[in-house]
């Protein structure tokens, strides 16, 4: 039997977790979403942080924080996960599709700059900005195209954990409203956790109040009776998943470390491979995702290495390209051709933190006898 090697790793609890709640469940404290947010301000300096429960209702809550109403547009990259458009569509606004750099893989600023032309109005509220694979985008000039056109930047940085763009952290870049975190992994059904950074506090005291129902005290006497004074949700992260987010979230640097790590063996063994494009090297990049490009065949190529145990991944699947966007807005496949070639090519290979040299060079071993024989 071939041992596999999972692209996501294994449901299993880990001793810490356990321990955890058992502490908490004897303490009885409550405080575990606090101390949370606590830290999320102290590793990137932003002045204020909510949790959620989850990136997606992260964007949500940033969305209603904006006060993003019928008929506003905001512009996001193609290349991006669903949760990022379908944030925008709750409120029956309208996401402007940009399409992405062939390298980086990000939002390009030259298409960036022709959506924001092309879109001048009252309407045009936003751009979100998703930082690919952990590679920050080019956010100093994001931002200078964001306040020449009067929109506000809002960062997507799941695939970016503890990454830093120019020595300071995402999370807390000048120019940027709000930034959203997972802690966790949005894309592989076990857990994730949010959170919503922002320096603005009329964007932090929105989001705490619509987390929450938009619940006030009814009485300053009795502690039972409470106002609703907006439309709000539950997206309050509950205390035993606090819990996790909070172990989790401690790791995060250990992790973004064991990821550049492997990133380095992966360039070195796969160095000189015949029909593969390695990602870009930047100081910048974390390596959340290893995305390699296959010159043809990529999925005959990923059955192959399925075949010998390796599961692989795909970051992102075009968001023009799916059912429903296709046919909201009449958009053709090639209207955004950079992001189609790279789907056509793109394979994420395994790189979580937990493996070790010796599963990670068995990987590249597996890819160059694939390449070898690849047609």
């Amino acid at each position: 039997m071939v041992e596999r090697i999972s692209f996501y790793g294994e449901d299993r609890l880990s001793p810490e977790l356990v321990e955890a709640v058992s502490r908490a469940v004897e303490e009885g404290t409550g405080e575990a979403s606090a101390r949370l947010e606590a830290a999320a301000r102290e590793a990137t300096g932003a002045p204020y942080a909510l949790s959620v429960s989850n990136s997606g209702t992260a964007l949500h809550l940033a969305m209603c924080a904006l006060d993003l109403k019928r008929g506003d547009k905001v512009i996001c990259s193609v290349n991006a996960f669903p949760d990022i458009p379908e944030s925008v569509r709750h409120f029956d606004a309208e996401p402007i599709f940009v399409d992405c750099d062939p390298f980086s893989y990000n939002i390009a600023p030259d298409k960036l700059e022709e959506a924001l032309e092309k879109n001048q109005s009252k309407k045009l509220r936003a751009v979100i900005v998703n930082h690919m694979a952990g590679l920050p985008a080019e956010m100093d000039r994001i931002h200078a195209l964001a306040k020449a056109y009067d929109v506000e930047v809002i960062e997507d940085a799941t695939d970016a954990p503890a990454a830093r763009y120019r020595g300071r952290p995402i999370g807390n870049l000048e120019g940027t409203l709000m930034t959203v975190l997972s802690v966790g992994n949005k894309v592989d059904n076990r857990f994730d956790a949010g959170l919503l950074l922002t320096g603005h506090p009329e964007c932090y005291e929105r989001g705490a109040l619509l987390r929450n129902h938009a619940l006030v005290p009814g009485s300053k006497t009795v502690e039972y009776l409470y106002d609703v004074v907006d439309i709000g949700c539950q997206f309050r992260l509950d205390e035993y998943s606090s819990l996790y987010a909070e172990l989790l979230f401690a790791k995060r640097e250990a992790e973004m470390k064991r990821r550049k790590e492997i990133a380095e063996i992966y360039f070195r063994e796969l160095e000189g491979t015949e029909h593969l494009r390695l990602p870009l090297r930047h100081e910048d990049h974390s390596y959340y995702y290893y995305i390699v490009e296959v010159d043809r065949n990529r999925d005959a190529f990923a059955r192959r290495l399925a075949e010998r145990g390796i599961e692989t991944a795909l970051h992102y699947v075009p968001l023009h390209s799916t059912r429903y966007y296709k046919t909201k807005y009449e958009i053709k496949l090639f209207d955004y051709p950079w992001a189609m070639g790279a789907y056509q090519r793109v394979l994420s290979l395994p790189n979580r933190p937990d493996l070790s040299d010796e599963e990670i060079l068995r990987v590249c071993e597996a890819v160059r006898e694939i390449d070898a024989e690849h047609i």
